[in-house]
């Protein structure tokens, strides 16, 4: 076979570079590769992947920009905490959601989640807009017409919780809808459910009817009923033999 010219190897250099680096990412995620631990070294890895040498370390950068890895001169390239981890960026993402660890991403996601988003559902009572409302009550609507049509009714949801968050309109709160929609449709996916829905729809119900009203402290204590019950709907689901797998999610029906 010819060798490929200058131009088919720039070509493919990015993708080579995103492949090798997802590898990579998951096993650190995955655990296979553990915090604090090196990685191989740079002969090592490009000997595995078959690939160059500036292939390796331009998929060792990536890693490092997202918070994965560390490089030290003479001290080789460590796993870092997570507490480095950028667990927003969509890649990172895809990387826990196929691991299996996922269900502890999800744990992390609802206990962010009782501490913010009460108190951005009592800031959209205080300051939602007319137009913010009306969105609010359209996936509302969409979850209200969903009854077995689970892709609707996690639209729904995802879009209803995106809503409220913006309805806040507070610069802190508002953008962290948008950050976590991923996160939001994985653990949709896992609690939505024909026993999950009989209660959930008139939880949100209640959460919208308290911003309508203008009611901080009823809209807070809506969301955090409506978190506590949507956590021990996917806490039942995780803990049911066998264990669902996330990165293959089918909702149960």
């Amino acid at each position: 076979m010819p060798p490929r010219s200058t131009a088919e190897s720039k070509s493919q250099r990015p993708s080579l570079n995103h492949s090798v680096a997802a590898e990579i990412g998951a096993e650190i995620v995955s655990g296979r590769l553990p915090v604090g631990a090196l990685i191989p070294s740079e002969p090592e890895l490009v000997a595995r992947f078959g690939v160059s040498r500036t292939v390796v370390r331009e998929a060792v950068k990536l890693l490092c920009s997202k918070g994965l890895l560390r490089t030290g001169s003479g001290m080789g390239t460590w796993v870092l905490p997570t507490s480095e981890w950028n667990f927003l960026d969509p890649t990172v993402f895809a990387w826990v959601r196929g691991s299996s660890d996922s269900e502890r991403a999800i744990k992390h996601l609802f206990a962010f989640r009782t501490a913010v988003e009460p108190a951005a559902a009592a800031e959209a009572a205080r300051n939602a807009t007319l137009e913010q409302l009306y969105a609010l009550e359209s996936a509302l609507e969409l979850m209200t017409t969903a009854h077995d049509d689970f892709a609707q009714w996690i639209e729904g949801d995802i879009t209803f919780h995106t809503a409220l968050y913006i309805a806040s309109n507070n610069v802190f709160l508002a953008p962290l809808a948008n950050l976590f929609r991923e996160y939001f449709k994985m653990s949709f996916q896992i609690s939505s459910s024909r026993l999950h829905h009989q209660h959930c729809l008139q939880e949100h119900r209640d959460v919208f009817e308290a911003i309508r009203s203008r009611n901080p402290p009823a809209a807070e204590n809506a969301v955090k009923i409506l978190l506590e019950r949507a956590n021990d709907d996917v806490s039942t689901v995780l803990s049911a033999e066998p264990k669902p797998s996330v990165k293959n999610a089918r909702v149960p029906g």
